[in-house]
């Protein structure tokens, strides 16, 4: 997967990679409510990589492309090739959705293009015997890296031993009485101001947006609710709202990720039937998580970039 390696991943991996969980579930034995058990992996290595482009020629643009994705190794089974391919597709997903596999409103906009730059960080703030929780940060501009700037997060939670993943609404239930939970909470943090409070109004609209069921909203922008799994086992969630194509072109908020850190007995009330917590609950630390080796700074949206000091000093 290095700089010359431009995949068009297809959904159909994702199927069939739930096909395989569940059919693992089953004559694998592993359902936990059978009382049977497997030991896990504890002896596995999470290897950070990155997917780098540097102004090559293939475009009518410049593209700066620096995505930073973990790869798992050291598990026996088939499962792994499956994890890598949705670690690695989760990574790149709005490099893929702007650059690599743009749909006709994407390739629209790509004719107005300066450059396109992403730069993607990931971290992997839990690993147990049984799951794995990766967050990914991303800074990516779709048409210039001046004027144009979003900050997202989203995040993949793997189950090691069937290479199934969990999306939010397969461990919570997403309904007013966790959306009151939620907006509490991110209050009480008080991370986004007057942005989010505990009312009713604030409660239907994240509520629509979490279950991405607000029409007129999702005409302009991708809704992505996600959790990870934090260092103490407790957990973050979060939704972000990315502006679509016909959004991208006005001045929006750089920031377009609100989060909200919960304790694990806080979410108890919402929890699913999912066989998620049984392997939750008997998770411990386990496996070793390598940085990237020679780990590229995005020229545009790197740390030391200087598009931050014209922001700054442009007062954007």
């Amino acid at each position: 997967m290095g700089a010359k390696q431009k995949k068009k991943k297809q959904i159909g991996i994702r199927i069939g990679v739930a096909a395989v969980t569940a059919a693992a579930l089953v004559a694998g034995g592993y359902l936990t409510v059978r009382g049977s058990v497997p030991k896990g992996y504890q002896d596995y290595t999470v290897q950070k990589q990155q997917y780098y482009v540097e102004y090559s020629d293939a475009y009518d643009y410049w593209d700066v492309v620096t995505v930073e994705y973990p790869v798992l190794y050291d598990i026996e089974g088939d499962q792994t090739e499956g994890i890598n391919e949705l670690l690695y597709d989760t990574a790149m997903q709005k490099v893929n959705y702007w650059h690599l596999t743009p749909n006709e409103d994407v390739k629209t906009l790509q004719e107005k293009y300066q450059i396109y730059s992403s730069d993607v960080r990931c971290e992997v703030p839990y690993h147990s015997q049984y799951l794995m929780s990766v967050h990914y940060r991303e800074t990516y501009a779709p048409i210039s890296p001046v004027n144009y700037i979003h900050k997202t997060q989203r995040s993949a939670n793997i189950n090691l031993m069937t290479g199934g993943s969990y999306a939010l609404t397969d461990i919570l239930q997403i309904n007013d009485d966790f959306m009151a939970l939620w907006c509490r909470q991110v209050a009480s943090e008080g991370t986004y101001g007057d942005l989010i409070i505990d009312d009713a109004d604030t409660r239907d609209t994240f509520l629509s947006w979490f279950l991405d069921e607000d029409e007129e909203a999702g005409e302009y922008y991708m809704f992505t609710p996600f959790f990870y799994i934090d260092e103490n086992k407790d957990f973050v969630i979060g939704l972000s709202y990315d502006p679509k194509p016909n959004k991208v072109i006005e001045q929006l908020p750089m920031e377009n990720s609100f989060i909200g850190h919960f304790a694990s007995a806080d979410l108890e009330p919402y929890r699913t039937e999912s066989e998620f917590w049984d392997w939750y609950e008997r998770s411990s630390s386990a496996g070793k998580v390598m940085g990237c080796i020679d780990l590229k700074e995005n020229l545009w949206l790197g740390k030391d970039a200087a598009v931050w000091d014209y922001l700054e000093e442009n007062d954007r």
